[in-house]
């Protein structure tokens, strides 16, 4: 007659756990280094104000939180905005800030 089976089979942690004490420790891979972001140099000056000051604010991107680049991008997207629309020689009309009047 056949005993019964008291012994589990070994599970997959066991035989890893004898696995690591046979080979010794993995060795820990180091972390990968991240890539060093390149900025661009900043501009020269355009002879346009209205420009200069738009493009002036781009110095304040590479030490920003990447959560906030998005709104300064709009912020110079629009500033270059305003100086297109202004008529050459003349000071541009600030456009007021928010939403009042859109609809």
């Amino acid at each position: 007659m056949t005993q019964p089976n008291t012994h589990p089979e070994p599970e997959a942690a066991d035989y890893e756990a004898a696995s690591r004490e046979a080979n010794g420790p993995e060795p820990e891979s180091p972390e990968p280094e991240s890539p060093e972001v390149q900025w661009p140099e900043l501009t020269n000056p355009t002879g346009d104000q209205l420009v200069d000051r738009a493009l002036g604010l781009l110095g304040s991107v590479p030490g920003s939180p990447v959560s906030e680049h998005g709104e300064l991008y709009a912020g110079i997207h629009d500033s270059l905005l305003e100086a297109l629309d202004a008529e050459p020689g003349l000071p541009a009309i600030p456009k007021p800030n928010g939403s009042e009047g859109d609809s």
